[in-house]
């Protein structure tokens, strides 16, 4: 046996035996059992304490068939040895029977995400989809009342987020901003009134990709296939507390898949009390993934947000993460906002011809840069006789690296920041790879926010 599979059986061991909080004598005896028979090892328990659960199950997972069999049947004695099996114990047995059995039907995962910012109670399924599935969708919908009926009995509450926006919808958007001004006081009152349009918007697509993923660095979800997602438990990987995660993926038919679940959960857990947490008129509910879903929205990382040029504040922001590019001069908003303007027609080329016979176009070309330029830097509050001459490089170039810099510091904030930053490629051409649908402009004391392809004065200086 590899000791990756021994520092893995010890991963699992140690989080069934802390999984209810109490330590028994006798699970600690069959503990000494399993390192007997499987030769597990101190430095293997060392190794052990470095690895994810989600890591011990990958490595378990393609195990040849024998040893899976016997760590089926040990992990089981395992648990039942103090004659009594917890919830917590059976959430584990779950992941382990799904993930360790031959030859099942459905894909299944076990995710371990660092827990610092995650309240994801695990008495809570969550739908997760990173591409719309119509059908899947359809079936929820037709039969959400039973679904959810079906997976209160067993102790859980179904978190299906398009009935949650459906919820938020049915509550004033002016009590929505007192109730969330109140959660979150120093939370500006634009943000806001943001995160409530997000609240009464969410699809579990966007959210899996842009929330889950990019904000609580739980890649699985930026490329999931429709599924249940359940938290199984809690563990410390390098004396770092990590949430662990059991993904099933659903069949063709929602109903059975949540019933097969429930079925293989409800064979060492018996659930004795329901659960009563939903969303109800007038009211909703602020607690494990529900309270996530307000605090992943205001978490200001890993956004992916529109950059505006607002000439009336001379300034250039991300609305959707709340912050601006700082310690920049007019010159350099000029010049981003130009480079944003000519980015999807392939960027802005300095580059001077060496034969002669170019230079005339090339001279059209700069005359043409600099004329945009002159009127942005005016737009932004500057006089066109003091505009820096983008033709000199030792002007230019500073002013770029600058951008880049100061862009590159909220790498914290914005999903994919190098996307923002100019750049230049092999042909000597100079754009921002952020997507044009995101690149907006904004004029008035109102805030109101256009696409830069959208705006007259903005098109008409760019076909110049």
């Amino acid at each position: 046996m590899r000791q990756s599979e021994r520092a893995s059986i010890m991963r699992i061991v140690t989080d069934l035996i802390e999984a209810d909080g109490i330590l028994d004598t006798r699970e600690i005896r069959f503990l000494e059992t399993l390192r007997s028979k499987y030769g597990i090892r101190k430095e293997d328990e060392v190794r052990a304490a470095s690895l994810s659960l989600s890591q011990a199950f990958n490595q378990l997972s393609n195990s040849d068939q024998s040893l899976r069999h016997d760590l089926l049947e040990d992990f089981n004695k395992m648990v039942m040895s103090d004659n009594f099996c917890a919830r917590e114990e059976a959430l584990l047995i779950l992941a382990i029977r799904n993930c360790l059995t031959v030859n099942t039907v459905s894909q299944v995962s076990v995710v371990s995400v660092n827990a610092s910012s995650l309240h994801f109670e695990a008495t809570q399924i969550l739908y997760v989809e990173s591409e719309f599935d119509n059908n899947i969708n359809e079936q929820i919908n037709h039969c959400y009342r039973e679904i959810s009926a079906e997976i209160r009995l067993a102790g859980f509450d179904f978190v299906y987020l398009p009935k949650i926006a459906e919820h938020y919808r049915s509550i004033s958007e002016a009590d929505l901003f007192q109730i969330a001004g109140f959660l979150y006081p120093k939370v500006s009152e634009e943000r806001l009134h943001l995160i409530i349009s997000q609240l009464r918007s969410l699809s579990t697509e966007r959210f899996c990709k842009e929330q889950l993923s990019a904000k609580l660095n739980i890649n699985e979800l930026s490329t999931v296939v429709p599924s249940l997602m359940l938290n199984i438990g809690d563990s410390l990987v390098d004396n770092e507390p990590t949430t662990n995660f059991l993904l099933v993926e659903i069949d063709n038919n929602v109903l059975e898949s949540v019933r097969k679940l429930l079925d293989l959960f409800s064979e060492t857990y018996h659930n004795y009390q329901l659960n009563y947490l939903k969303d109800e008129k007038g009211r909703f509910v602020y607690k494990g993934f529900y309270k996530q879903i307000f605090d992943i929205l205001m978490l200001r990382k890993g956004v992916q947000s529109r950059v505006v040029v607002d000439t009336f504040n001379e300034r250039i922001y991300f609305p959707d993460a709340d912050v601006a590019i700082e310690k920049i001069h007019r010159r350099e908003k000029a010049l981003y906002a130009l480079f944003l303007l000519e980015s999807p027609g392939g960027g802005i080329n300095f580059n001077k011809p060496k034969s002669p016979k170019h230079m005339e176009r090339y001279r059209k070309r700069m005359d043409a840069i600099q004329t945009k330029y002159k009127m942005i830097y005016c737009m932004l509050g500057g006089d066109e006789s003091s505009a820096p001459n983008l033709e000199v490089s030792e002007i230019r170039l500073p002013m770029i690296s600058l951008l880049k810099r100061q862009i590159l510091k909220l790498g914290g904030v914005l999903h994919h920041a190098n996307d923002y930053v100019v750049q230049r490629n092999f042909y000597g051409n100079y754009s921002v790879g952020v997507s044009p649908d995101l690149c907006c402009c904004s004029s008035g004391p109102d805030g109101e926010i256009t696409p830069l392809a959208e705006s007259d004065i903005w098109q008409g200086i760019s076909a110049l």
